[in-house]
């Protein structure tokens, strides 16, 4: 046979035939033309090993194998990328049983190409005995590459495409949403596993029939008006979108499903293809949030306080209903914008400015709370209390902010006005006190005026006899008992006075001091003699300096009555101390020797209008009680030992630097 009629053999062969056969077939008649031995067709596995993809070895097929083509011609045709031909394999090579060339002594290899030009694989022949005609050889085997590699790349693209419908089926079969082909009659083509499922029906049963069972009845005409309409016009009011529509089961009940619609050409028929999901859960969970958003409405519109929620750089983001009417405001004057702009705290830019600084430090996570004044509806200033606190995440970041308020306008007018009551209450009973006092005080004043009196008289008396030199000490004396006068007086006024009740930073010891030298004047009146321990290293007190002597002197003159009424006290006296408690509180503790309090007296012995006192209103301890409290302080009383009594008092220390006692 002449050389161009052996090409045409091998270029003609087993046409139609598979892949595999066709492969196999070649490498048979290419053997028996170059009178070869072996012939293979091979792939890249990896980097210095193939694979065989068809083998053909002493007249028969032969076993797909991998191997290493490093120290085998095979590998100079993949380095290379050109044909190799050897007539003398077995005086270049070394080959073992493994190699495919082994026993054999010529080869021709040709590289299979890609479409890309990349090298895939390649064709060689193995024969026992040099070749005959190395030329026509080589003709062949490149003749023969090129075919394998239109076959190969055939095979790779059935492969693909199997792959690719495989794939496809495969993602159609197990998408979570139900996907439904129909044809341009209506009918439903295919029907995927999450349709099984959502409509009840197998695909067996529902493939060929009308897409009508799947809509409910009321709706099959208007289905059927708009596919007619699509037909007839192009205009579809669902095809290329999305829309809820109601669909129905097999078991007759209906659900809401979102239904994208497409429409497809495939061989040149009209198809429709449907993805559905079935929003039953979303709509119950929409429906859910809505009533949820209900409820939180109505509670959050009814709650008490006045409620903001801000983002964390203080947008407004909700404002209760509350909150919005205490201003006469509507939602969209506050909703969106920044809190300290809007119009509840235009009427001060200090506190605007406030607002504006407290969120910036909640954003921060700081928690704030503080008293407000805000516009209310009726054009007066309301008092609210007001916090500001950061709610977070599981990550502990801001995620917004939570303004609650609560008017307390009433509260603190009530408290104003139970100040001024608890005032004039203690006026009320000063007064009444500085009564009992004033045979006391009239003996202390009168004192002073006797030695007046006598002074003046003296004085007149050496003028008389011109004894001038002698004045000045007369002078000194009397200013000396003026002064002394002057001082009781004073103090009596001090304890009359009714004051604002403002509070100022004072040494506790010279207040009690001072109400000690007050009731002196009483005590010596009944030979009872006041003792008074200072505490040392005392800080300064912030209190209304009146109050506080008013509470003591009460107590001492409580102390006084008791001793005179108890006629064992035999000279014992009565003492005022001074201390720094265990709770960095001032103590003020009066410690009498008069019979103590009867057990029947204890549980009302700070209740107003209680006395055991013919002369007494029995509001002493009640308004003592009071004006410790406004202190921020607590009054108690026991029983000593030593058949008395001791009552005592508590102030908090202010933190200034410490008085020491004197």
């Amino acid at each position: 046979m002449k050389p161009s009629q052996q090409v045409l053999e091998l270029a003609t062969t087993v046409p139609g035939a598979t892949t595999d056969d066709l492969l196999h077939k070649l490498l048979a008649n290419l053997t028996a033309l170059l009178g070869a031995r072996r012939a293979y067709v091979t792939e890249v596995v990896d980097q210095g090993v193939s694979r065989t993809v068809a083998s053909w070895e002493d007249d028969k097929r032969g076993p797909a194998r991998e191997y290493k083509i490093n120290g085998t011609p095979c590998a100079m045709v993949m380095r290379d990328g050109t044909q190799v031909v050897d007539c003398a394999l077995g005086e270049r090579y070394t080959l073992d049983e493994s190699s495919l060339g082994y026993g054999c002594q010529s080869f021709v290899g040709s590289p299979i190409v890609g479409h890309g030009g990349e090298r895939i694989g390649q064709l060689c022949v193995f024969g026992a005995s040099p070749l005959g005609d190395p030329e026509m050889a080589s003709a062949l085997v490149a003749m023969a590459a090129v075919r394998v590699s239109s076959e190969l790349e055939h095979r790779q693209q059935e492969a693909a495409l199997a792959q690719s419908e495989a794939y496809s089926k495969a993602i159609v079969a197990t998408a979570a949403e139900g996907i439904v082909t129909v044809n341009a009659k209506g009918q439903i083509e295919s029907f995927n596993r999450a349709a099984e499922k959502m409509f009840g029906y197998s695909e067996k049963e529902i493939v060929g029939q009308d897409v009508h069972v799947l809509i409910p009845e009321q709706y099959r005409n208007q289905h059927a008006q708009h596919v007619t309409r699509f037909f007839e016009t192009g205009k579809a009011s669902i095809i290329g979108t999305g829309r809820e529509v109601t669909a129905r089961r097999k078991n007759g009940s209906v659900f809401p499903i979102h239904l994208a619609a497409s429409e497809v050409s495939l061989g040149g028929e009209r198809c429709f293809a449907g993805i559905i999901r079935d929003v039953s859960e979303q709509k119950a969970a929409e429906e859910s949030l809505r009533a949820t958003e209900r409820r939180f409405r109505a509670v959050f519109d009814q709650r008490l306080q006045l409620v903001a929620i801000l983002s964390p750089a203080g947008i407004v983001l909700e404002a209760n209903q509350r909150s919005l009417d205490f201003t006469g405001l509507q939602r969209d004057q506050v909703i969106g914008r920044e809190f300290w702009a809007t119009p509840w705290w235009t009427h001060s830019p200090e506190l605007q400015q406030r607002m504006k600084y407290a969120i910036q430090a909640a954003s921060q996570g700081e928690s704030l709370q503080f008293e407000v004044t805000k516009p209310r509806k009726d054009g007066e200033l309301g008092i609210l209390n007001l916090s500001i606190r950061p709610i977070m995440d599981k990550l502990g970041e801001v995620v917004f902010l939570l303004c609650e308020s609560h008017d307390i306008t009433e509260h603190k007018q009530a408290a104003e006005e139970a100040r001024d009551h608890r005032e004039r209450m203690a006026h009320v009973s000063r007064l009444s006190t500085l009564g009992e006092m004033a045979a006391g005080i009239a003996h202390e004043i009168n004192q002073p005026l006797t030695a007046i009196s006598l002074f003046s008289q003296a004085g007149k008396r050496l003028v008389e006899a011109g004894q001038f030199d002698k004045m000045d000490e007369v002078c000194f004396k009397l200013n000396e008992h003026a002064l002394r006068a002057a001082e009781v007086v004073e103090r009596m006024q001090s304890m009359a006075r009714q004051g604002e009740n403002l509070k100022e930073l004072v040494d506790c010891n010279e207040l009690i001091e001072s109400t000690v030298r007050l009731a002196e004047s009483e005590a010596r009146i009944y030979d009872i003699q006041i003792e008074f321990d200072r505490g040392t290293d005392l800080p300064p007190i912030l209190v209304d300096g009146v109050q506080i002597q008013q509470v003591a002197l009460n107590l001492l003159r409580n102390g006084m009555e008791a001793m005179i009424a108890f006629d064992e006290r035999k000279g014992c006296p009565i003492n005022i101390a001074t201390r720094l408690n265990d709770h960095k509180e001032i103590e003020v503790a009066v410690t009498d020797c008069g019979g103590g309090v009867p057990r029947n007296r204890m549980d009302k012995l700070f209740t107003p209008f209680s006395t055991t006192k013919k002369s007494g209103m029995g509001m002493g301890l009640s308004i003592s009680q009071a004006i410790i409290r406004a202190h921020g302080g607590r009054i108690d009383f026991c029983n000593t030992e030593s058949c008395g009594a001791r009552f005592w008092f508590t102030i908090p220390a202010s933190e200034k630097e410490s008085h020491n006692g004197r």
